[in-house]
Parts: C-alpha cells; structure tokens; sequence
C-alpha cells in the first residue's frame, strides 16, 4: 500500500498520479515493505483445511451409515 510521509497517510493505488506522486501535497509516494506471511498464519490455514477436510469426510461417512 503506497505511503505518504508528508500526508503521514496512506494513498489508495488509483489515487497515485503516474509519475508516482501524492494527489494531496505532490511528493514522492514510498511504497511500504511487502512483509511475508507469518509462518503462525499458515499453520492456523493449514490446521483449519485439515480439520475441514476430516469433518467433511465425517459427515460423509455419517450420511453413508445412515
């Protein structure tokens, strides 16, 4: 997400004019620093598919027998 340290606020993409400049105080946008996904996030994404997955078949299987 684009930001302005002059504005001390962040700029929406369609915002930017093409040269790359704020449209409120036209100065230069930084663009803040891609963070990688933390890797306590994807174990919660993994953890939550494998659950879904095995209570999915559960209840397929309780449908079967039923």
């Amino acid at each position: 997400m684009p930001w302005c340290d002059t504005c001390d606020r962040l700029v929406d993409d369609d915002q930017v004019t093409d040269e790359g400049h704020c449209p409120t105080c036209d100065s230069k946008i930084v663009a803040g620093p891609k963070e990688p996904m933390p890797w306590r996030f994807r174990l919660m994404i993994i953890a939550t598919v494998i659950y879904l997955g095995w209570r999915a078949y559960q209840g397929v299987e309780w449908l079967v027998h039923r």
